[in-house]
């Protein structure tokens, strides 16, 4: 039987970035202060976090500078 890894074990994995995608985590990390991969870790925690409140029922809204509220569709 395989033993699951624990939820917080670190695991490397490769992973394949377009020129836009790796410029995106790269300019991440540099308005969050860290690294690429701390932003991309980041980035997919912030996807489920928004994938679980869609999947809940919920909605995601983004107030924009003038004031309304745009939904955000996943």
């Amino acid at each position: 039987m395989v033993k699951e890894p624990e939820p917080n074990t670190v695991q490397r994995i490769s992973l394949n970035l377009t020129q836009r995608d790796l410029e995106a985590a790269e300019a991440l990390a540099r308005a969050e202060g860290t690294n690429r991969t701390v932003a991309i870790q980041r980035a997919i925690q912030a996807k489920k976090f928004l994938r679980d409140v869609v999947d809940r029922g919920g909605k995601v809204l983004v107030q924009r500078e003038d004031g309304t509220l745009v939904e955000v569709v996943f």
